[in-house]
């Protein structure tokens, strides 16, 4: 019987229509359309998509990039500008709370013979929050006993320091009729853990004198080679020495110098070495130089210590400390009042090992002065590559002296034009970083006490 059913079933079944089968065609064909679709199409048009939007971004990168080095040159000088204006502000403020430094500075500044000062008591250092940053500053109490006028004097003196101290409060009561008594406090803020500065506040004057065994130095500005003086008898006449005097142009204490690339395949650094042949520090000259352009030249900035000649001097010389041997030249660049760049060369080659002074003679027409010595540079020749490291130190001028018998006394000096509210004190203090100056200065100019300065006088200053 259930044969006899199954025969009966499979007897119904017919074939497709030819309709039916063109539907179960059409309905394979969307299949496929729908899976191709969801499961290739759509994905790589996604990913086609991506690709084109990273395409765009590179291409947009790649135009700024080349914007970027179209304007490389503005861009040093932008950033030479701003170096500069960074070193001018930091100079404004202490590195570090020394209280040593802090001290020196202050025995200029709280200096008036109406007001006597016997103490200062410091406190604990402390962080302040200053505008959301975390700024270590210290206080300073400072008890004082004298006149109105001349409590009046040391606040202002206060206000002129190169290094920002601020007045937190000042009390004051009648001690006799003229006399007061009272105590001010000041706070110093410190800019250690902020911004990487010379550590020195203070700059004192110390004799360097490197002849071995010598107790004695050469008197400021004064410089007398101590091997030529070793190698005289004692019987030579001091009066047949070949006198110069000796101003130094750089002493690299600060980094106040930027490495800057003539191209983009000269690669390097300057930083403070500690390894010195003056002071604390020199300039660490790296470099990794391919000389494949016409000019291949890494330069030296000196930023704002660029350096004004109002005369030519004999010679100028630096000293170099090379590790190691090179082919390429050493020089110094040298910039006009009109713009006119001028290059010396000092050395070709280096060709000696540790320190050695070297030398050269400066533009010596008087009609491109004054000068400023904006530059100093390493040059490698063409299709040349090197790389290395060498330390520059004390950068000086040497000018001629008369040779009189005064000729220990001679002295180089500068000029200076008073701005609007500048007093003697206070240029003195500008120039020099103290007011020990101030009658000097009185004396060079044939001032008296109580002579006004006119904004635009010159005034003729030692140069130190």
């Amino acid at each position: 019987m259930k044969s006899k059913l199954l025969k009966t079933r499979k007897l119904n079944l017919r074939p497709f229509t030819k309709k039916e089968k063109q539907l179960l065609t059409l309905l394979g064909i969307v299949l496929i359309i729908y899976l191709s679709n969801n499961f290739f199409l759509s994905p790589q048009a996604e990913e086609i998509g991506d690709l084109e939007r990273q395409k765009v971004e590179l291409e947009t990168k790649i135009f700024d990039m080349n914007n970027t080095l179209k304007r490389e040159e503005s861009i040093n000088k932008e950033w030479e500008m701003l170096h500069r204006e960074r070193n001018e502000i930091l100079k404004n403020y202490f590195p570090v709370l020394d209280q040593a430094q802090i001290i020196y500075l202050l025995n200029d500044l709280l200096v008036d013979h109406r007001v006597a000062i016997s103490d200062m008591n410091f406190n604990k250092a402390a962080v302040e929050d200053v505008g959301g940053m975390n700024v270590w500053q210290m206080g300073i109490s400072i008890p004082f006993d004298g006149s109105y006028d001349g409590i009046v004097s040391i606040v202002e003196s206060i206000g002129t320091s190169p290094r920002r101290i601020l007045v937190d409060s000042l009390s004051m009561d009648r001690k006799s009729n003229d006399e007061l008594a009272g105590n001010m406090s000041l706070k110093i803020y410190s800019l250690e853990g902020i911004a990487e500065t010379n550590p020195e506040v203070v700059f004192v004057e110390t004799v360097d004198s490197s002849g071995e065994g010598s107790l004695f130095g050469s008197f400021e500005g004064y410089d007398i080679n101590a091997e030529e003086i070793s190698g005289l008898g004692a019987s030579t006449a001091i009066d047949d020495l070949d006198y110069t005097k000796v101003y130094k142009l750089h002493d690299f204490e600060s980094r106040n110098y930027t490495f800057i690339p003539s191209n983009k395949s000269i690669k390097g650094d300057t930083v403070p070495s500690t390894i010195s042949k003056s002071g604390k520090y020199s300039l660490r000259f790296e470099y990794n130089m391919l000389a494949l352009d016409e000019e291949n030249r890494a330069y030296i900035g000196l930023g704002s210590n660029e350096i004004e000649l109002k005369y030519p001097p004999n010679t100028i010389s630096m000293w170099v400390n090379a590790f190691g041997y090179s082919p390429g030249t050493l020089g110094m660049r040298f910039r006009t009042q009109d713009g006119q760049d001028i290059d010396t060369v000092v050395e070709e080659g280096i060709s000696w090992l540790g320190w050695s002074n070297l030398e050269t003679v400066p533009p010596q027409d008087l009609s491109l002065y004054p000068l400023k010595l904006t530059h100093l540079y390493f040059e490698l020749p063409y299709n040349r590559d090197d790389f290395g490291v060498f330390l520059i130190d004390k950068l000086e001028a040497y000018y001629p002296v008369n040779e009189d018998s005064n000729v220990n006394n001679q002295s180089i000096y500068d000029f200076y034009i008073v701005q609007a509210g500048d007093t003697v004190s206070s240029i003195s203090r500008k120039i020099y970083g103290t007011t020990s100056y101030k009658n000097e200065i009185m004396k060079n100019n044939s001032l008296t006490s109580g002579d006004v300065l006119p904004a635009g006088k010159v005034l003729v200053l030692v140069r130190r």
